[in-house]
């Protein structure tokens, strides 16, 4: 499945009503990373370690790499907020790299025990829709008066050598926007 097609599944995101957050099922995401880092790691070796450092390179690489590439996708005129089923069991092995990116980058991340579909199904109630916006807005705002530095972050990809997120990516504006 190329990261297109990704993007591209029927329900993958919800947009909320009322308000300019965009939903972004991760589950998928997370399926796509975890095959990705399979294919390449089964180059070298027999199966996924999640403790072994250089899989762990290999993990960050695709982790990083599809969930930017997804949110700019998603980010048509709307905030994209990462939904994570911390119920799913691929899910639960990836918690530990969603936090470090969520240390790394300032994204917004809803972590709920329901699947994607029933999370939108209690959204129905305009109360729960509108306690997750007033929710939405303290977080965004959270981020948007904290100081985030790309240094940080750079030192962060010279340690995992993650050599695709480079000056030039940090510097390009559109990327710096899409995840601000």
């Amino acid at each position: 499945m190329q990261l297109e097609n990704l993007t591209k599944i029927h329900h993958q995101s919800y947009k909320l009503p009322n308000s300019f957050f965009n939903i972004v099922n991760f589950t998928p995401v997370i399926e796509y990373i975890h095959n990705s880092s399979i294919d390449k790691i089964s180059e070298f070796d027999s199966e996924l370690k999640f403790n072994n450092k250089q899989h762990k390179k290999y993990i960050f690489h695709y982790f990083i790499h599809y969930t930017c590439e997804v949110l700019k996708i998603c980010n048509n005129k709307k905030k994209p907020v990462i939904y994570f089923d911390i119920t799913n069991m691929l899910n639960k092995e990836y918690i530990p790299f969603l936090n470090v990116f969520a240390k790394k980058f300032p994204v917004i991340i809803i972590r709920e025990p329901l699947s994607f579909k029933e999370f939108k199904k209690t959204l129905k109630c305009d109360g729960v829709s509108t306690e997750l916006i007033i929710l939405l807005m303290r977080k965004l705002k959270k981020i948007q008066i904290g100081k985030f530095y790309f240094s940080k972050l750079q030192y962060f990809c010279k340690r995992y050598e993650l050599t695709f997120l480079d000056k030039t990516y940090f510097n390009d504006i559109r990327n710096k926007l899409s995840l601000l």
